[in-house]
Formats: C-alpha cells, sequence, structure tokens
C-alpha cells in the first residue's frame, strides 16, 4: 500500500474555493478502485487561512498512478480542475506501508 500525504497552506482569501475543489478531489479520489481510504483535515490559522493535510491510501502505486494521470509524483498536487494558486506552498510525500513484526517477535530478536 502506498499513503500519500500533501500538506499545505491555503491563503485566506482561497479558503471557499479550496473546499469546493477538495470536495471534488474526495469524490473522484472515492469513485477510485484501488482507493484504500481518502481524510482531508484541516485546522484554521488566526488570519483565515488553513493549514491542510489530505492523507490517501493506495493498493498500490499503479492504482495511485491511475488516479492522478501520471507518474509524476512529486509534481502533481491533485486537485482535479482547480488551480495550485489557492495554496501559499505545499509539498508532497509518499510512503511504501510497511508491515512490522508483533513487538514481541521485535523485542526477541534484538541481540543481548
Amino acid at each position: 500500500m502506498i499513503v500519500r500525504v500533501l500538506e499545505g497552506r491555503v491563503q485566506s482569501g482561497r479558503v471557499t474555493v479550496f473546499r469546493q475543489q477538495a470536495k471534488r478531489v474526495l469524490e473522484d479520489a472515492r469513485r477510485e478502485d484501488g482507493l484504500v481510504h481518502a481524510q482531508i483535515a484541516r485546522q484554521v490559522n488566526a488570519d483565515g487561512g488553513e493549514e491542510i493535510i489530505f492523507v490517501s491510501v493506495w493498493r498500490d502505486l499503479e492504482a495511485l498512478y491511475g488516479w492522478l494521470g501520471t507518474t509524476d509524483l512529486l509534481n502533481t498536487p491533485v486537485f482535479n480542475g482547480g488551480t495550485f494558486d489557492v495554496f501559499e506552498h505545499f509539498e508532497v510525500q509518499h510512503y511504501e506501508v510497511c508491515e512490522l513484526e508483533a513487538p514481541e517477535a521485535v523485542e526477541a530478536a534484538k541481540p543481548v
């Protein structure tokens, strides 16, 4: 599984536009066969802007590539039909889910 995390700051005057775009993005992602989960969270700032985090979990890279329509994972924030100018800044990270052993197995494997 692949976890995609987009973090960004939405400009105070662009929050309404961002929310409209975010709704479309979630609806679009949730129609994809390879999506495991997607959620957007926000933290409102005193100036009216918002810090946002958009986390999506994908079955595999191929499913994520299919949704993005590209293999350019870092330069594709995916706000379908939207504009990137809602963000003051954004960053995209991708993580491969690793299945860790049970804690007792890890402890037993440590050298004495």
